[in-house]
């Protein structure tokens, strides 16, 4: 180290001295930090960033705790949080002077309903409204000319109440702040937004699209509810970057726009004003809160702040009795989520949460939703379908048990890639007296098209209780396959027909028949009748009966089913529309292959004249088709 080096160094450890002498005296302990480190990373870093903002600043800005308490903030007014609410909002406020890798820049707040999120939008958004007035000239500092508005957007999934919850109230409270009052007065002539004309401020109820905050210098926002906003299939707007029409996704496509806002307007090495911030209470697995923060712990994000709580750390623990339940969350394996009853014992490491006995009538009517409200834990689906869900997995053993494998080289293609499906090398039917029953849910460039085969195996009698017993059909799945268009390739409904007849010719499945849905089927049930195969339409998406009575099969396990993550997924997360009476999937799911399996149980329930006897007991056998016979010749029935 030259002589002149050495110098330098003890110039500046006398200089940083001298600023600890001055630190000690400021009453206002985040500036005190802020004007060491300004001054610090001047001299030992050569960044006068820090040390330039405190020059530019009109007024010393609060720290995030002085903002909540002080009488001439948010002490003035009637708003009252929560320790863990209010611990959470100095975490998130308290370093925005550091920049960096140290500040926060987006929040996802997520977990149960009623935990305080809209109360950290709300006092987050006021605080870096006010520091920016803190600022001489706000725009100035980021290179943009006064007559451009810096704005904090306020959307949701539905703006009317975005702007009945959110804005209405923030807006009384900063209208009831002394300092407000005096240094940034509100233009109270407008209503529909908050506009602070000395700074060219504003905060704004926006709508819940995009195209809200075009051509805005958004700072940070909030977006509330985000879980809630629309996934649109087959959506114009997905032409922009897919070339056709495809998924659009109103929460991605918001929360995306304002973060580049953001950054295209105010990156800076220097201190981080305005914070990005998702909220929404827990809505079905792989929602938008679920996938960011999956993406934030990938990543290890250090900018992004996750607030994820249950109700019962959040409120008042006085409103609680201090008795508790033990409550088992489902892995869909081994249980499914119930309340334990008293000394029962689980199986060693599976998930069990005590959880308070007020909430205990919740989670013995409806499990689910008191997963998601109250744990914020979220499920396959809004409203689950299957709700044994062990039985699908047992149905799965079932298959594994009688050496059950695809019949194909890939279960799954995309045309452009892989082409049609194709038979695995020497795969021929090794038992062609079972019958065969082949369900096509078609499409042609949108969705995937699912194409399964399932093959009668005989039938089982089943105890109902009592003595009871009903006898029933059992199955195997032997395929369960889809084909995926891409941009240059639409599915060929002719190249369908003639990959499931190459089954029957080539391969020797005895398919005794061909159903479809509703899309592009008229012209292939002509075409399948007109070569002698039974065809017919069979709907899985108008009504719930189909889906029931295979959940009846899966429940008995008198299915065995292939070992597919597809397949498995895609039943695991059906949703019931009670309202509707329909099964559906999750918003950013598919059923296409599931739709599949369900039509061909469908199809082979309504085919009960080919069920052949090589395929049953001889009771079984001859108890099915004495019940046929008298079905078909029925002497009230004859011309």
């Amino acid at each position: 180290m030259t002589a002149t080096v050495q110098r330098r160094a003890r110039t500046i450890r006398r200089v940083l001295q001298a600023v600890d002498t001055v630190a000690v005296d400021i009453k206002n302990k985040m500036f005190a930090d802020m004007y060491r480190e300004a001054i610090r990373r001047k001299l030992e870093d050569n960044d006068p960033t820090l040390y330039d903002f405190c020059k530019a600043l009109e007024r010393v800005p609060v720290d995030i705790e002085t903002f909540i308490d002080s009488p001439e903030f948010f002490g003035a007014t009637d708003l009252k949080m929560w320790p863990e609410v209010r611990a959470a909002i100095i975490a998130l406020n308290c370093k925005w002077w550091m920049g960096g890798d140290d500040a926060f820049d987006q929040a996802v707040l997520m977990g149960a309903t009623s935990t305080g999120k809209t109360t950290i939008i709300q006092v987050t958004t006021a605080y870096h409204a006010y520091l920016l007035s803190c600022l001489k000239n706000p725009q100035g500092w980021y290179g943009l000319p006064k007559a451009t508005s810096i704005v904090f957007p306020l959307m949701g999934a539905k703006p009317h109440v975005v702007k009945k919850v959110v804005y209405a109230p923030l807006r009384k409270f900063i209208e009831g702040m002394p300092y407000f009052q005096k240094h940034l007065p509100m233009d109270k002539l407008v209503e529909s937004e908050m506009v602070f004309p000395d700074k060219n401020i504003r905060i704004v109820p926006a709508g819940g699209d995009e195209d809200a905050i075009l051509g805005e210098a958004v700072i940070g926002g909030g977006i509330d509810e985000i879980n809630f906003m629309s996934v649109v299939l087959r959506s114009k707007k997905a032409e922009v970057t897919s070339g056709r029409a495809g998924l659009y996704d109103q929460a991605e496509q918001t929360y995306s726009t304002m973060v580049r806002r953001k950054r295209g307007r105010f990156i800076t090495k220097g201190p981080c004003i305005g914070i990005v911030i998702a909220s929404s209470s827990t809505r079905y697995r792989g929602d938008f809160t679920d996938k960011k923060k999956a993406e934030v712990e990938k990543h290890k994000w250090q900018t992004v702040f996750i607030y994820n709580k249950r109700q019962f750390d959040v409120w008042p623990q006085d409103r609680y009795s201090g008795e508790t339940f033990r409550l088992v969350i489902g892995n869909d394996i081994q249980h499914d989520t119930r309340v334990l009853q008293e000394g029962e014992e689980v199986q060693p490491g599976a998930w069990v949460e005590e959880i308070p006995i007020e909430y205990k009538g919740d989670f013995l009517s409806k499990p689910y939703d008191a997963l998601r409200d109250i744990l914020g834990i979220s499920n396959n689906a809004l409203s689950p379908f299957i709700k044994t869900r062990h039985k699908i997995y047992e149905c799965v053993e079932a298959g594994k048990e009688i050496g059950l494998e695809s019949i194909l080289v890939r279960d799954h293609v995309i045309l452009g890639e892989h082409g049609m499906p194709q038979v695995k090398t020497g795969v021929y039917c090794a038992n062609p007296s079972r019958p065969r029953y082949v369900h096509i849910d078609l499409s042609r460039n949108a969705d995937r098209a699912g194409i399964a085969m399932l093959r009668f195996d005989g039938l089982r009698q089943v105890g109902r209780g009592n003595g009871m017993t009903e006898l029933l059909p059992v199955v195997t799945v032997e395929m369960a396959c889809s084909i995926t268009p891409d941009v240059n390739n639409e599915i060929d409904v002719a190249e369908v027909r003639a990959f499931v007849k190459h089954l029957k010719v080539k391969y020797g499945y005895p398919i005794k028949g061909v159903s479809y849905d509703g899309v592009d089927s008229r012209e292939s049930i002509q075409q399948w009748r007109k070569d002698g195969m039974r065809a017919s339409m069979v709907s899985v998406d108008r009504y719930s009966a189909p889906y029931k009575q295979f959940r009846d099969a899966l429940y008995d396990t008198r299915v065995n089913l292939l070992d597919d993550p597809v397949v498995v997924g895609e039943i695991l997360d059906l949703e019931y529309d009670e309202q509707k009476d329909k099964i559906d999937h999750p918003v950013h799911g598919t059923k296409d292959v599931s739709d599949a399996v369900c039509g061909a149980y469908t199809n082979m329930l309504e085919r009960r004249a080919t069920w052949t006897a090589a395929a049953v007991d001889d009771q079984s056998f001859e108890m099915a088709n004495r019940a046929h016979y008298d079905e078909r010749f029925d002497e009230t029935r004859r011309v």
